[in-house]
């Protein structure tokens, strides 16, 4: 009887590559670049009104309730959707047929509107309405923060003025810590 013996099986670099190449948490990586462009408040308003054309093109279907949303970023409309709901024996609550078509319009605009948000790309400046979010939100290491209460210590002689640099630590970013560390060096 012939018996075959297998070698153990090889794993591909490309695998072991495929692996880092997900890691998109990582720093390092591309995609972290893109990621954070797209961070930020983004200011928008929806106005609903009740849709006229829609009643008007359906006022053969009776209960017939419809919305109609425009999204606006500063004062220009990226986004209109529609939302309809039908008040009947079978779906007879008013306010939930009412919320029903209400949601839908603003489901159907904000759907509507990542294709001109997709133009509309954020800038690494303010504008447009929307604030990027900066490095600057990284809170401060706790090798900086210990250190920053050292030099506060030795420097500020102020009980008033050191309560509010321990305060301020709590929640300090890693530049205003940075900054912080050289302007009490350079004393």
């Amino acid at each position: 009887m012939n018996t075959t013996t297998y070698k153990k099986s090889v794993p591909s670099p490309f695998q072991t590559m495929q692996k880092k190449a997900f890691d998109v948490q990582d720093n390092k990586h591309p995609a972290r670049e893109y990621i954070l462009k797209n961070m930020g408040v983004y200011s928008l308003t929806a106005t609903f009104e009740e849709d006229m054309q829609t009643l008007a093109t359906f006022r053969h279907i009776p209960g017939l309730i419809a919305f109609i949303c425009t999204l606006k970023r500063d004062n220009e409309v990226i986004g209109q959707g529609r939302g309809t709901a039908v008040l009947s024996r079978v779906n007879r609550f008013i306010d939930r047929t009412v919320r029903i078509a209400f949601n839908s319009a603003l489901i159907d605009a904000v759907v509507r509107s990542t294709k001109a948000l997709d133009v509309l790309q954020l800038d690494t400046e303010n504008k447009d309405g929307i604030t990027p979010i900066q490095s600057t939100d990284v809170p401060a290491s706790e090798k900086q923060k210990s250190y920053l209460l050292q030099l506060i210590d030795d420097n500020v002689t102020d009980d008033d003025e050191r309560s509010q640099w321990e305060k301020k630590i709590k929640t300090i970013s890693k530049d205003d810590a940075s900054t912080a560390i050289q302007s009490f060096k350079n004393q």
